[in-house]
């Protein structure tokens, strides 16, 4: 009758080890990176079902506001390579002179499309009448670029983010630390894109979590059936 017993050696222990724990951890981190991603449409969820209430210093993300003012399309920024319905254009971010912040506040205006001569860039003016404008606050990050020039100095300037950081480097005056998403009652509104709270879904996160621990499962299963030995 034939015993059996546990030996799967050292190199197969160190990569069971090695590699259960990285699924796992990684299981765990998407669980994380889920359970944030809701909290972030929680909360943009929540400050868009309220009123908007006046642009200040204590304004925070996601926040619907309104503010009135005067529009600087000479210091006007086009952030290059944002597509709509597959086409690639600009987002137009214009500073607005605010009577409630002494700081120059971007205005996403909308989006434009670039055309098919990309050396020629569209000149977009606005009104100078004062304006008011509804809208919601954002903070982009930076994400992964590929270039450390990220912004022209030509006007109009050319950016690749809309980092408020990136873009502080474009002006001599204080930014305020919000870009405001206009909502396209604005009379000088392009065409307006929705704003994506996060890049991606917390479903996403959750299901790939599910892979990396159907993984862990699987090399666990692996370990004990090959570390098994038959042995007379």
């Amino acid at each position: 009758m034939s015993k059996r017993r546990f030996n799967p050696g050292k190199r197969l222990s160190f990569f069971f080890v090695f590699f259960a724990i990285s699924f796992f951890a990684l299981g765990i981190w998407q669980i994380e990176r889920g359970q944030a991603k809701s909290k972030i449409l929680t909360a943009y969820e929540q400050a868009g079902d309220e009123l908007p209430q006046k642009l200040s210093s204590g304004s925070f993300k996601w926040q619907r506001v309104v503010t009135k003012g005067y529009f600087d399309p000479s210091k006007q920024v086009l952030v290059d390579n944002v597509i709509n319905k597959g086409v690639a254009g600009y987002k137009v971010l214009t500073p607005l002179i605010s009577e409630d912040t002494k700081k120059i506040l971007l205005v996403d205006r909308g989006w434009f499309s670039a055309g098919n001569d990309r050396s020629k860039l569209p000149q977009l003016n606005t009104t100078k009448d004062e304006v008011t404008v509804f809208g919601t606050l954002e903070r982009p990050e930076l994400g992964f670029v590929l270039s450390e020039n990220l912004i022209t100095n030509s006007l109009p300037k050319v950016s690749q983010t809309k980092n408020i950081e990136v873009l502080q480097t474009a002006f001599n005056q204080e930014l305020f630390p919000f870009i405001l998403v206009a909502e396209p009652t604005l009379k000088d509104s392009l065409e307006y894109i929705k704003i994506t709270p996060t890049n991606m879904t917390p479903a996403k996160h959750f299901g790939y979590a599910v892979q990396w621990f159907t993984m862990f499962l699987a090399i666990c299963f692996m370990y004990l059936w090959i570390g098994s030995r038959n042995e007379k």
